[in-house]
């Protein structure tokens, strides 16, 4: 796969992924067809930059397969990941509601296929389908609360109870469980868990080797295993402040 590619896709193909989607589903069947025959594939590498912060928001995403994760980076250069989407997720919604520029950037984890949708589609569509005011609206009450616990976890734990805290939030939101543990399906590095905690590579290096000698976390490259949910939570629990 190049950086990005167009390759031909059934749109049909993706009626299963908007009927499964938060935003998408409570639409019927004949209202499904119809937000198909506007979308538009691409299949981008991992690593890619989906689209830059400042940038116009002209689209809307929905992740087919793979992995996207969505950052700010500060007046120091320094990177804060807002979120990480995997396959059935929509994102870039927030600059296609309200037309201003994008507030982050957003970079594919791994090979990833997204179906696009553009602000013109989306704001007639909204126009046409009252259920799918609701749900955007859901869809942007989940992202403030999601933000407001990310806020909450910063301010009231340390680097170890913050780093506790995002993999249970990471397990719960990408876990695939097997015996006995929790896959999180996201190829994930120390440096970008540091940027989801707050914190420096070097401290949530320390913070995972700690958790590992703990029992609670198995780690091989950049993959990781919840092994004791519990555990982490009393983590949670012990560190905050």
């Amino acid at each position: 796969m190049s950086i990005y590619s167009r390759t031909p896709r059934s749109k049909d193909q993706a009626i299963p992924l908007l009927r499964s989607s938060n935003l998408f589903g409570s639409l019927n069947d004949e209202q499904l067809g119809e937000v198909a025959a506007q979308l538009i594939p691409r299949q981008f590498s991992g690593g890619v930059t989906i689209f830059h912060q400042g940038m116009p928001g002209t689209m809307l995403y929905l992740i087919e397969t793979g992995s996207v994760r969505v950052f700010g980076v500060g007046l120091t250069g320094q990177e804060h990941t807002f979120s990480t989407f995997g396959a059935g997720s929509v994102f870039g919604e927030l600059s296609v509601f309200d037309g201003k520029n994008r507030t982050a950037s957003a970079i594919t984890l791994e090979d990833t296929s997204v179906w696009m949708l553009s602000r013109e589609s989306f704001d007639r569509l909204l126009s046409a389908y009252p259920a799918l005011c609701r749900a955007a609206v859901g869809v942007l009450a989940g992202r403030v609360r999601t933000a407001a616990m990310h806020v909450e976890n910063i301010i009231f734990q340390d680097v170890l109870g913050r780093l506790a805290f995002e993999l249970l939030n990471l397990s719960e939101r990408h876990g695939k469980a097997e015996a006995g543990r929790i896959e999180i399906s996201l190829p994930l590095t120390q440096s970008d868990l540091a940027t989801i905690v707050g914190a420096t590579r070097e401290s949530v290096n320390k913070a995972l080797t700690l958790l590992r000698k703990q029992g609670l976390l198995l780690i091989e490259g950049t993959q990781f295993w919840v092994l004791d949910p519990e555990g982490l939570k009393a983590v949670v629990q012990q560190r905050g402040r």
